[in-house]
């Protein structure tokens, strides 16, 4: 099984779980490059909320070449960011299956996953939302291996 893991990472919370992810399923990895770097995080939470498309770069990996994308997000305003709206809007018909993770600070992972889901129009192989402080002591890894075994295990 081809997977790839697609994810938006301004921190770069979401980018390690990210990682550790791809590693897991043994997965192709792609970032989603966007306009927002150097933007306050105002005008992020703004974009997201408003539901703003965010301009990302022409990704470098074919989602529909895949058996299985994974997409990350960082939950902002208790929804998923900009960039992966925009990445979801532009490929969701290209996805076999699909699974989501965020990484969140406080609250709204719940929502943010399930606006995800439904954006797709299909129901997700899997999902995982890691605190942001599980990131940063490590506490996300056990969590990670035990999502990408689910997701595999619906695979087949």
């Amino acid at each position: 099984m081809k997977s790839l893991v697609a994810f938006y990472s301004r921190t770069g919370n979401t980018r390690i779980v990210a990682e550790a992810l791809a590693g897991a399923l043994g997965a192709d990895i792609e970032a989603i490059v966007s306009d927002t770097q150097g933007k306050g995080m105002s005008q992020l939470v703004l974009q997201t909320l408003l539901r703003t498309r965010a301009r990302i770069a022409p990704p470098k990996n074919d989602a529909s070449l895949y058996d299985l994308v994974v997409v990350g997000t960082p939950v902002w305003a208790r929804n998923m960011s900009g960039p992966v709206r925009t990445y979801l809007e532009q490929n969701k018909n290209k996805f076999k299956s699909v699974a989501f993770f965020c990484t969140y600070g406080g609250s709204g992972s719940e929502k943010a996953l399930k606006t995800m889901e439904k954006l797709c129009g299909s129901p997700a192989a899997g999902k995982l939302d890691i605190l942001e402080g599980d990131v940063k002591s490590t506490e996300y890894a056990a969590d990670v291996k035990r999502f990408a075994a689910k997701i595999l295990e619906s695979q087949h």
